[in-house]
């Protein structure tokens, strides 16, 4: 049998040689800068190129992850030329924030809104930046936007970050969604990383605590099934005329997998029984127990009503599952690990060209239907974020896990980063 650091290496090969390659190849706009949005299954850009604030920044924060995973300076270079368009294209002078979408070459702001979501990954792609180039300003920007979200967006009565305010900052959405607060949790943990300030480490506890706040209460989480829901109303009630219900098993695993982390740092027992329970839930019921790989959507009581994959989620389960297995150390974590990875290289992984397909039915086709074409590589959503950063920790958490990267005695936030 391969043994874990073989099955690290794997990872490692498939993060460089088919994933990033492509994203190098055919991902940066050469002319104007920044990366280009949409790219079909070849590499092909089609669209006007408009550039999106979630596209720009998860790609930034993908060519720093890279350039950590592989040392090579032409990663940190593709972060340092992402970073400087969009902090001079998408910058909101007047009302401050950033935009959420400008032109191709950044003349025209296209979407004026702010939106905690995609600003999220503004906190994390300049920290993670900076941290790896020493660009102080970058640095500064990711506090202060961070900082600002804060400010305007926190609903200081219920908790929580409402979805969407005009570019002047008035809310025009007032849902709240489960992704959000574990996306602004991942801006967090790099400012945590890079500055060390323990203001941050509280307001993971925060974000944290709110994704298991009590359902119709103070958050996200179902206490009757133990899982958490997508979308709610202002005073944390369900948006059930939105979801039906029902629970992504992605969502599902990267909440367990981002507060587990957390929760090893600090110790916090309830944060890790829960997070651990969000994992295992998603297995027990999301995972499709003839090809593998997990499905998308499913009610409380873990019946699948959603039977499409989507790439993300498979890579959520790849952070999980190795993380799980090296702190708790029980096989069952990587046995499934095993399988999954199997999983992805049969099914998901493009052999020919590079990178993930987006979505599959159970049967392993390719879904059909929507905007673009469906084996797309890049889209307003689809960048190489998700993938890279389940390679890269599953990689290293296994790693560790062997005995062959050290943990830090006293614990060292670099260990459990998300």
């Amino acid at each position: 049998m391969e043994s874990i650091l073989e099955l690290a290496d794997r990872l490692k090969r498939q993060a460089r040689d088919d994933v990033m390659a492509f994203w190098l190849r055919y991902g940066i706009d050469e002319e104007y800068g920044g990366y280009w949005t949409s790219l079909a299954r070849d590499g092909t850009r089609y669209g006007d190129g408009a550039k999106w604030i979630v596209v720009q920044m998860r790609t930034v924060y993908s060519m720093a992850l890279a350039y950590q995973f592989f040392g090579e300076r032409v990663f940190l270079d593709q972060a340092a030329q992402g970073a400087a368009f969009f902090r001079q294209h998408f910058r909101d002078r007047k009302n401050g924030g950033w935009f959420f979408c400008v032109s191709r070459d950044g003349s025209q702001v296209l979407d004026s809104s702010k939106q905690p979501y995609g600003t999220s990954f503004v906190s994390y792609g300049l920290a993670e930046y900076a941290r790896l180039s020493g660009d102080g300003d970058a640095l500064q920007d990711a506090i202060a936007t961070h900082d600002l979200i804060m400010d305007k967006c926190w609903d200081r009565i219920w908790g929580g970050l409402p979805n969407k305010f005009t570019d002047d900052w008035q809310p025009v959405d007032p849902l709240k969604r489960v992704d959000t607060h574990m996306h602004t949790m991942e801006g967090v943990s790099a400012l945590y990383h890079a500055t060390g300030d323990s203001r941050y480490l509280e307001r993971l506890n925060l974000l944290a605590n709110t994704i298991l706040g009590r359902m119709g209460e103070s958050g996200c989480y179902d206490t009757e099934h133990s899982v958490t829901h997508e979308l709610f109303h202002t005073d944390w009630t369900e948006a059930v005329e939105r979801t039906k219900g029902y629970s992504n098993f992605g969502h599902v695993t990267e909440a367990g997998w981002f507060i587990s982390k957390l929760a090893a740092y600090t110790g916090d027992p309830r944060q890790w029984r829960l997070a651990k329970g969000l994992v295992d839930w998603a297995i027990r019921y999301g995972i499709d127990p003839e090809r593998g790989g997990l499905y998308d959507l499913g009610n409380s009581h873990g019946e699948v009503t959603g039977p499409t994959k989507t790439w993300w989620n498979q890579a959520e389960l790849l952070g999980a599952l190795a993380f799980l297995y090296r702190v708790t150390g029980e096989e069952p974590y990587l046995g499934l690990l095993r399988e999954h990875v199997d999983y992805i290289e049969r099914e998901f992984l493009d052999r020919e060209y590079g990178e993930w397909y987006p979505q599959l039915n159970a049967d392993g086709s390719i879904v059909q239907g929507g905007e673009g074409p469906r084996d797309q590589k890049g889209s307003p959503w689809k960048s190489p974020y998700h993938v890279l950063q389940g390679l890269y920790h599953a990689y290293h958490d296994l790693r560790r896990a062997a005995g062959a990267e050290a943990v830090a005695e006293p614990k060292s936030w670099a260990d459990y980063c998300l």
